[in-house]
């Protein structure tokens, strides 16, 4: 009885997960996603750019320098990848840009920094 409850349970968490992957789409904005829908986008839309360059998966993943192309194949599907993986995923598509705006400080705190430092006394030097 049990274990035809825990096959139901994963049968429905599957099909679950497949609803939610069908409603996904490469424009999803990240607001409303969980980080695994995130992960999922941002596998589509590195999709979307290998195919535009007109490259296969393994074509692409050897050219970024993966160890395999599994790697890659694994990150387009389920939007699983090291960080490691993913800059050089990114070298690979010319984005590097991208992520160097990633975690940089914002207008405020740029500001916050400024004013810190004005109104810190410089201290004599001898």
């Amino acid at each position: 009885m049990q274990s035809e409850l825990l096959k139901k349970l994963k049968h429905s968490q599957q099909n679950a997960k497949k609803i939610v992957k069908r409603k996904l789409t490469p424009t999803s904005t990240f607001a409303t996603l969980t980080d695994d829908e995130i992960a999922q986008v941002i596998a589509m839309r590195a999709k979307e750019l290998r195919i535009k360059q007109d490259k296969k998966q393994r074509e692409f993943s050897t050219e970024a320098e993966l160890s395999s192309p599994t790697t890659y194949a694994n990150f387009e599907q389920k939007g699983i990848i090291s960080l490691a993986n993913f800059i050089k995923v990114m070298r690979t598509f010319g984005r590097l840009e991208e992520l160097e705006a990633l975690l940089r400080p914002t207008v405020k705190e740029q500001i916050e920094d400024v004013k810190a430092n004005i109104l810190v006394p410089k201290k004599r030097v001898r």
